[in-house]
């Protein structure tokens, strides 16, 4: 008897057990989700600089070029706080044509120490992918930003175009460097190089401090890179007339295949 009754009192308790191992688990009651957290992102944007700083601040006064000049957009170097201004003419792609990348950046003092020809692979770089695959001779001429440190190098893009790297030398309102690519895989003549950077002067939004230290430049202009005055030409032949008009764009062209001529 005391058996059978252990034996029932076994079988119920392993019942009772496999009962509540079958019974369905009711999750606890929690409050209602409120809506999902999202992190803001604040939006990148880019602030509007002022006019005198989006504007070009110089240009080319070549009233007669036959490829106009484009002035990219100003730039400030973040490390030295620096604002460089690029003016273009030309394609490089385009042989029949002079080629002229010119950057100035707007700082009273010079660098000393600089290597040409690293500014000019990092210049090249930044310029459509360029990149100089040939030196050749250095050389000086005299601007009217003073002395200029000259060096014939071979850019290699699309294509492949003798040039001369250009980096001032002297202190002044401006440093500038770049490079002129004379048409028809010529390298262009020292003279060239100068009356180009002779022709460098400022817009109207300048301040006063530039203005006057371009004023004095320009008393220095080499006299044999100056454009005819209006009383100097033909003035009878200003008509408009189209076969005029073409011959004054030839007359042009042989320009600058003799300034292009080493």
């Amino acid at each position: 008897m005391a058996l059978a009754v252990g034996a029932i009192a076994l079988l119920s308790l392993f019942a009772h057990g496999q009962r509540a191992a079958l019974a369905p688990v009711v999750p606890p009651v929690e409050s209602a989700p409120g809506p999902a957290f999202v992190p803001s992102v604040a939006r990148a944007f880019r602030a509007a600089a002022p006019l005198a700083v989006t504007t070009p601040r110089f240009h080319l006064d070549d009233p007669d070029a036959l490829e106009p000049v484009r002035a990219e957009s100003p730039r400030i170097n973040a490390a030295t706080g620096q604002r460089e201004d690029v003016l273009v003419q030309g394609e490089f792609a385009s042989i029949e044509a002079p080629y002229l990348r010119l950057i100035l950046t707007e700082t009273p003092d010079s660098e000393p120490g600089r290597s040409l020809f690293v500014i000019l692979a990092r210049r090249a770089a930044e310029a459509q992918g360029l990149a100089v695959i040939r030196t050749g001779e250095r050389g000086a001429i005299e601007t009217k930003f003073g002395a200029i440190e000259t060096l014939d190098i071979t850019l290699g893009g699309e294509g492949k175009r003798i040039c001369t790297g250009f980096l001032g030398l002297k202190p002044g309102p401006v440093r500038l460097d770049g490079w002129l690519c004379a048409p028809l895989g010529q390298a262009p003549e020292p003279r060239a190089i100068a009356c180009t950077l002779d022709k460098v002067a400022l817009n109207a939004q300048a301040w006063p401090e530039k203005e006057r230290a371009f004023a004095a430049l320009d008393a220095t202009r080499e006299p044999a890179c100056r454009a005819p005055s209006l009383a100097a030409r033909d003035v009878g032949s200003e008509t408009g007339s189209i076969p005029n008009r073409r011959t004054r764009k030839n007359e042009a062209k042989l320009r600058q295949s003799r300034q292009a001529r080493p």
